[in-house]
């Protein structure tokens, strides 16, 4: 570290990474010393008695010496702090995920605001669209309360069912069309609900 200053009343942190460090090149995996150049990263972090903060790191962008190699030149990442194309750290990041987990969009950017965090709605929005899918949970048998709905592929046009265990809140299969006959076969084929 080397500077720690107030400004317009954003807390600043000065840094850069130490000099002669060998880094492991990702690609490939061989380690690499030689410095092309150097860059800045502007990550915003936690905030520090409700002031916001912003790390000005400078990194090194470094040199493979293996010929082949796919790329020739990257930039160096600081464990912990720094992620590859992010403007964020991993801690800001991962508050802002709990917020718009626990309260999605104007909700989460308000108590964003209270924590000293500039985030609008749309960005809390697209964390939780980045977010991989959950993985499929098909009961392999039926369960004792099952929920059905009926839910729309395109709108007016072509319909489908949902079927939904109602104890796991977990959604157990979707059926292509609403028709009575469709579940009525899924139903013979999967025995034991008691509460429909």
């Amino acid at each position: 570290m080397k500077r720690v200053f107030v400004e317009g009343g954003t807390v600043h942190v000065t840094a850069c990474t130490p000099e002669g460090r060998a880094v492991v090149f990702p690609d490939c995996g061989t380690s690499a010393r030689r410095v092309h150049s150097r860059c800045q990263r502007h990550l915003a972090d936690t905030s520090v008695a409700r002031r916001p903060v912003v790390i000005d790191l400078s990194v090194r962008r470094l040199f493979c010496d293996q010929r082949d190699c796919s790329r020739c030149t990257f930039v160096e990442q600081v464990d912990g702090l720094t992620i590859r194309y992010q403007r964020r750290t991993p801690l800001l990041h991962c508050l802002l995920l709990e917020l718009a987990l626990s309260l999605a969009g104007r909700a989460g950017a308000r108590i964003a605001a209270v924590l000293a965090v500039a985030v609008s709605r749309v960005t809390l929005i697209s964390l939780l669209m980045a977010l991989p899918d959950p993985p499929a949970t098909r009961a392999l048998s039926s369960p004792r309360v099952l929920g059905v709905d009926d839910f729309a592929f395109r709108k007016g046009r072509t319909y489908g069912t949902i079927l939904v265990d109602v104890d796991a809140s977990a959604v157990i299969d979707l059926l292509p069309d609403r028709s009575s006959e469709t579940l009525v076969t899924w139903l013979a084929a999967h025995p034991g609900a008691e509460i429909i």
